[in-house]
């Protein structure tokens, strides 16, 4: 029996379907290297908030068609099933099909315009461990350490997809920014 999309698979996936925030679960390299860029961002006093690591396939269903859906990318009856997914994304009329997609959008905190254009990947990096998601902020300008240890003053640019000095200093450590999707970074920027 399908159930209707809508606020009831956020609890679910919270259960049957895990996003970590633990960077002990990334893959390696992608855990040492981020581990390492994380800790120069703190050391030069930036606040870092790591809101997403490791995520189950079934999630990242979850994120991208409800995603598209609420954001008018795709008609409901276009979301493809994927096993041990339940799901009923078409209620039968778009305004419904819709506030059922923007309740699981809210419910799960996902990047939505402005601060990311893009719909939640299928394939995401996250699912194997290559891919995290971080909000970074500090005051004023701070000195960071790049990989091979120079130091690079970075201003604070509310938009962090624009702050390719940031940018530049993540790449060192080989975790690259995806310049449209506010807290995502990966090991290959996609």
């Amino acid at each position: 029996m399908l159930t209707k999309s809508g606020v009831f698979w956020v609890s679910w996936a919270d259960t049957n379907a895990t996003n970590s925030h633990d960077v002990e679960l990334l893959a390696e390299p992608f855990r040492s290297d981020a581990k390492a860029f994380i800790a120069a961002l703190r050391q030069a006093g930036a606040t870092v908030n790591v809101t997403a690591t490791k995520r189950s396939a079934r999630r990242a269903y979850l994120f991208h068609w409800s995603w598209k859906i609420a954001h008018a990318k795709c008609k409901p009856s276009d979301a493809t099933a994927i096993t041990g997914v339940d799901i009923q994304w078409d209620h039968g009329n778009d305004p419904a099909s819709t506030a059922g997609a923007r309740e699981m959008v809210t419910g799960f905190g996902l990047a939505v315009p402005p601060k990311s254009i893009n719909a939640p990947a299928l394939t995401s990096n996250h699912i194997v461990g290559t891919a995290i998601d971080m909000d970074i902020i500090w005051r004023g300008t701070i000195t960071v350490k790049n990989k091979q240890n120079q130091d690079v003053a970075i201003p604070f640019v509310p938009d962090v997809n624009a702050n390719r000095l940031l940018h530049a200093v993540g790449d060192s450590y080989g975790v690259r920014k995806l310049a449209t999707d506010a807290p995502h970074w990966s090991q290959n920027g996609r």
